[in-house]
């Protein structure tokens, strides 16, 4: 929310200088059009006052649709934040599960019953389990490290 803010609020300024000046020349030109009497040249005095009541409502409409818009990407910010740092840590604890599984499988390896051991070739093969086991929660980790860094750098420059 702070960098929506940082990067808006000059231009917010900047239009709020803007419909301060735009108002005061609107109200200067409204006083001048109704007191000082001219010869009419054009358009008719309602045809006129129409368009400056058109011109305040939608202006008054560009005002509420920029204030709507600020707040809603402010709140859209927040729950995709909200929700990112939600599936990370849902990653992080699958991450921390798979090595885990590895732990388990390796303690497993040297269980015996009755002074009888696993095989070899059943050894190697929780070993070959272990490995993966390990390798697919590092990659899942470092990937959604990485896949977190890309997704908050794309929504700190939106």
């Amino acid at each position: 929310f702070q960098s929506v803010s940082g990067t808006a609020a000059p231009f917010f300024s900047i239009a709020g200088v803007w419909f301060v000046v735009f108002g005061i020349s609107l109200v200067f030109t409204c006083l001048c059009c109704c007191c000082c009497r001219r010869e009419p040249y054009g358009y008719s005095r309602t045809c006129y006052a129409i368009s400056l009541v058109l011109l305040i409502l939608f202006t008054i409409a560009a005002i509420a649709g920029c204030a709507v818009l600020y707040t809603g990407q402010g709140k859209f910010i927040g729950i995709t934040s909200d929700t990112l740092d939600y599936v990370v840590s849902q990653a992080d604890v699958t991450a921390e599960s798979l090595k885990n599984v590895s732990g388990y499988l390796a303690a497993a390896k040297s269980i015996g019953v009755d002074s009888i051991f696993l095989p070899p070739d059943m050894r190697g093969k929780l070993d070959g389990l272990v490995a993966k086991a390990n390798s697919s929660g590092n990659t899942l980790s470092s990937r959604t490290q990485d896949n977190r860094k890309k997704i908050k750098d794309g929504l700190n420059s939106v």
